[in-house]
């Protein structure tokens, strides 16, 4: 139901930001992401991975604007070598070290100009994993890692004409640790760093 009433609210953004047409631009964009699920038992690197999808910009006045997106992420989560430490009764002896993750992005910036050349953006992000091959805890335990994170997002971009370049980081504010034998109630949390480029259709 949440995941419904989000697309369903950012297809409504969408919809409205058409109806404004000569404020409107929209694009594709693809960056590169350097993302990674932190906490016990996990690692604590940076591991690259893709990000793609569509922009919307809408101008509210000459400085300030909203700019909402559906991207298409692939990340990759770490577990440590610490694993069984934490998780005992539910590791998996035979686990792989990776999990990759396929996940459905929606972040809504806020965006102050204050210049033409440069951007300042800043909101939320919702991302919702639909895809999850891991195998960390036993199969009779479930999935290791919850699908749906909200976070922060902070980030700069440069306008070349049609053309954005852009930098941008997200603090995951939800734990992901859906370990059911958790009695320490260890938490997950996701953050990405990406560099990117985006190309204004109109």
């Amino acid at each position: 139901m949440k995941k419904g009433l989000l697309l369903a609210g950012a297809l409504a953004i969408f919809s409205g930001f058409a109806a404004n047409a000569q404020r409107l631009h929209y694009g594709l964009k693809a960056n590169l992401l350097f993302s990674g699920i932190h906490g016990e038992g996990l690692t604590s690197s940076f591991i690259p991975g893709f990000q793609g999808g569509a922009f919307f910009e809408y101008s509210l006045n000459k400085k300030w604007g909203l700019q909402p997106e559906l991207l298409f992420t692939q990340a990759t989560a770490k577990k440590a070598s610490d694993f069984p430490t934490y998780f005992t009764s539910s590791y998996n002896t035979s686990a792989n070290e990776k999990a990759k993750i396929s996940a459905l992005t929606v972040p809504v910036l806020l965006g102050y100009t204050p210049i033409p050349a440069v951007t300042l953006n800043f909101g939320v992000q919702y991302t919702y994993m639909f895809f999850i091959d891991e195998n960390f805890i036993r199969k009779s335990q479930g999935d290791a890692f919850k699908s749906s994170d909200v976070g922060a997002v902070a980030g700069a971009q440069i306008n070349v004409g049609n053309v954005r370049f852009y930098g941008r980081y997200v603090y995951g504010f939800s734990d992901l640790n859906n370990i059911p034998e958790n009695p320490n109630n260890y938490k997950w949390k996701s953050q990405q760093v990406s560099l990117g480029i985006g190309v204004a259709i109109k």
